[in-house]
This record gives structure tokens, sequence and C-alpha cells, in this order.
């Protein structure tokens, strides 16, 4: 599973790069689909994370102590060092609403209200100015944490229908919201309808589908190579596929792929969770490729573009992740 958590991160990246440079790096999952993974993953640990923990505040305080500190780490740090790129002087760069409106917006989730910075990453060198495309999923996560509690709760009203069916229903709704408003985006045109089909409600699929999975876990496992084939079926006929069936299919196919991959019986010790980097990976690689093109290193072709985003990615991530291990060792003793 931590090994899938880094082919995740470095799907996400590898599209990002492309669509920032315009390069064309091939990679067999989609942004989407990789984040679509990472949200099955979640929903197969979140449900007996949460049962275990007995209560929603504990549940809370150990996500939190995982997610938040890399994630206002890179948001501050966006905010101090992206200063020397501003094309606006030091003063009167944090002077300007825009910086304090980028700090709001961004530690409080609602990063689509002030995704950049004043004068950073300005011109025809960069396809947005959003200093972290990234940061949108993570609004995403945390109310799918929290629906964890919620389901129960609802569950605990129809205590005679097994939890995996009421995990379909949800599934059920999530696919029916997301071909309603993919409709909306074909018919219209309008991008708010694929901004909103990406959503919560969007993705709860995904992360219900790896819920799912953890429901009928013995299952899985006993026959975990017929799914995965299965998976790859399905994923390569998608493309063939009509939208309505690509809409249907994928959170299946893409969760059973990711998660049967996940829990194949082979253990990579140097992987395991405690020295994980793949989210700080996805947190830092946006500003780092946007640094990249500000430095003038994509003229130096694809293949040295991408061995510095991975490079720098890494190192950053590793540092992080050790001063947070750190701190939290320090806050247990």
């Amino acid at each position: 599973m931590d090994l899938m958590r880094y082919v995740l991160s470095i799907a996400v990246i590898i599209a990002h790069v492309d669509y920032l440079t315009g390069y064309s790096l091939y990679f067999p999952l989609s942004s989407f689909e990789a984040v679509g993974g990472f949200f099955a993953i979640s929903g197969f640990l979140m449900y007996p994370n949460y049962v275990r923990h007995g209560d929603t505040l504990k549940y809370t305080r150990q996500r939190a102590r995982r997610i938040l500190p890399p994630y206002i780490f890179i948001v501050i740090a966006c905010a101090l060092g992206l200063s020397m790129t501003s094309n606006l002087p030091a003063f009167s760069y944090f002077q300007s609403e825009g910086v304090a409106a980028y700090l709001g917006a961004n530690i409080s989730f609602l990063n689509w209200l002030h995704p950049d910075l004043p004068g950073v990453f300005e011109g025809d060198s960069y396809v947005t100015q959003a200093v972290n495309g990234s940061l949108w999923t993570m609004k995403v996560e945390w109310c799918l944490y929290f629906s964890v509690p919620i389901f129960i709760w609802i569950s605990s009203f129809f205590k005679r229908i097994p939890h995996h069916w009421m995990a379909l229903l949800v599934i059920l709704i999530s696919i029916i919201y997301r071909q309603i408003f993919t409709y909306l985006y074909i018919s219209t045109g309008n991008e708010i309808y694929d901004i909103l089909r990406r959503q919560i409600f969007g993705q709860l699929a995904f992360f219900y589908a790896g819920m799912l999975i953890f429901f009928v876990k013995d299952f899985f496992i006993r026959n975990i190579w017929a799914i995965l084939i299965v998976g790859i079926l399905f994923k390569l006929l998608l493309p063939l596929a009509s939208i309505t069936l690509q809409i249907i299919i994928e959170p299946f196919a893409i969760s059973a792929i990711i998660l049967a991959l996940s829990l194949l019986p082979y253990d990579i010790k140097r992987l395991r969770h405690r020295n994980n980097i793949s989210y700080e990976m996805y947190l830092f690689h946006f500003p780092v490729i946007q640094l990249g093109i500000w430095f003038g290193i994509c003229g130096f072709g694809k293949i040295t573009f991408w061995a510095y985003v991975f490079i720098a990615t890494s190192l950053l991530s590793l540092a992080v992740h050790l001063c947070n291990e750190r701190w939290l060792s320090f806050n247990r003793h």
C-alpha cells in the first residue's frame, strides 16, 4: 500500500509536469484516476480507523497530526519564499492584500478563493498563475474523512441493512451526482459544472468503493488476482465506453486495481508507513514545477526537468517529513 501511494503521487506529478510545461510523459494513470486511487485507499483505511478510535475527536486529532503540519508548511513557505519570484518589490509584495488573502484562503482549505500570489508566476511562460494546484483535494479529503462518522450514525438507524449495501447506496448517489454535472458541463460548456463534478460528492464513489472493499475484504483477498485482472481489463476498455459507462465503471475499476495491488502479500520494509513521504510529495510538487519554469530549467529538456522535479520534491518532502516525525515523537513523550 505504501508503494502504491508513491505510484499515485508520481502519476499526479507527471500529469502536472505535462500540464504546466507542455511535455508529454506517458503514465498509465491519469491525475484524476490517481486522486481517485488515493481516496479509495482512504476509504479502505478510515472506516476501521474510526471504529478503532471510538469517537470523532480522537479520530480527527489523529488525522490532523499527520495531515496539517506539511499542509500548513507549504502554504506559509510559498507565501514567504515566493516573494523572491514576484515582479513586485518585497515591501509592496508583503504589504499587498493578496498575500493575506492567499494565506487565509489556503489555510482554511478554500483554495479556489485565492490560488495565486501577487506578481508570482505571471507571464506567457506559465499556463496558470496558481501557486499550488494540488491543494484543492485537501478539503475533499477532510470532507470524506468526516463522512465516515456520519455514515456510521445514519447506518445506526437502519441496523437491518448491512454496511456494504449502505456503501453501495452512497456510491450510486455519487455516480448520479457526477452524471448530472457532467451532462450540464457538456451541454453548456460552463466550467463551474466541471469543477463541481470533481468535488466532494463526485469523489464519494471512490472513497466508498474503497470502504466497500474493506467490508468484503476476505472475499477480495481470496480472489485478488482475478479481481486485479478484471479491474485492469475494465480500465483498458474505459476509453471505448460511453461517458455514462465510464462514470459508472471508473470508481470500481480504479479502486479494485489500486487496492488489489496494495493488498498483494509482499512487504517492502523500507517503504513502510512511518517513512512514507508520498503525501508530502503530492503537496509540494506543484510549486516546485512552477519554480522550475521560473528558473528556466524546462529549457533543458523534459528528462532534465523531470529529474529536477523528482529530486527537489523528494528532498523537500523528506526534510519536512522527518521534522514532522521528530515533532510528533517529542509531543508523545
